[in-house]
């Protein structure tokens, strides 16, 4: 059985706002799904704002869960 795109919504939402141990790029790649499920029609406006509320505070409260950054970003950092 297939699952809807609000199933999918619900799974990719759920370790968003408050992972347990998940890589960060994992993360980054299920909000990316999201977004992608967003163009495509498949969820709302309102959804797509929830899940960025809920990554965003995720990154606040533990900024290490986010996206890896560029080796460039990080020599920018430690100079």
């Amino acid at each position: 059985m297939d699952r809807t795109f609000d199933e999918a919504y619900s799974d990719l939402l759920r370790p968003l706002a408050s992972p347990t141990v998940v890589e960060p790029a994992v993360l980054a790649d299920y909000i990316r799904d999201i977004e992608r499920m967003h163009s495509m029609g498949h969820i709302t406006d309102w959804q797509l704002r929830r899940a960025k509320k809920a990554y965003a505070a995720t990154l606040k409260r533990d900024p290490r869960q986010g996206a890896p950054r560029s080796p460039e970003t990080r020599a920018d950092e430690r100079a």
